[in-house]
């Protein structure tokens, strides 16, 4: 993995919830349309006594994921559905939103493999609809565009 000179990130935060995502490094092979986008992830969920902590730097997002979120976020703010998902490809990683302007919840569900087994780490917490759903699609939408301005490293 080459460092990047420029690393487009993301951050979704509240009083409970502090999740970074980091373009880490984006690759392809040859003449392949197709980028292989890895992210670092650094998350901090507080409760009374202290706070959970999840740090990945290698999770692989497929760049569409990201628009998708935005447009159900979007979508949320219409009214034409009631949910919108971020999903890292594999589902190891997934940031649900669901419910209406009255109450919002955001759960997040970690996975890793630790052999033999799964480890995994569920959270569900009440969040701001003002500042998740208005506020969140233009700064993904920024991200998006600032993922694709970086020139992919060429494996072959």
């Amino acid at each position: 993995m080459t460092t990047l000179p420029f690393r487009p990130g993301l951050i979704i935060s509240n009083s409970i919830l502090n999740l970074r995502i980091t373009l880490a490094s984006a690759e392809s092979q040859g003449n392949q349309a197709w980028i292989e986008h890895r992210f670092e992830v650094d998350c901090r969920l507080r409760h009374p006594t202290g706070s959970f902590t999840y740090s990945v730097s290698n999770l692989c997002f497929d760049v569409k994921s990201f628009d998708r979120f935005s447009q159900q976020l979007r979508e949320l703010q219409q009214g034409a559905r009631q949910d919108a998902a971020l999903r890292n490809v594999g589902d190891m990683m997934v940031l649900q939103l669901e419910g209406n302007s009255r109450n919002f919840m955001a759960t997040l569900n970690i996975r890793e493999y630790l052999a033999p087994t799964m480890a995994s780490l569920n959270a569900k917490i009440e969040v701001d609809y003002d500042l998740l759903v208005n506020k969140l699609p233009g700064e993904i939408d920024r991200f998006v565009e600032e993922i694709l301005l970086i020139e992919p490293l060429d494996l072959t």
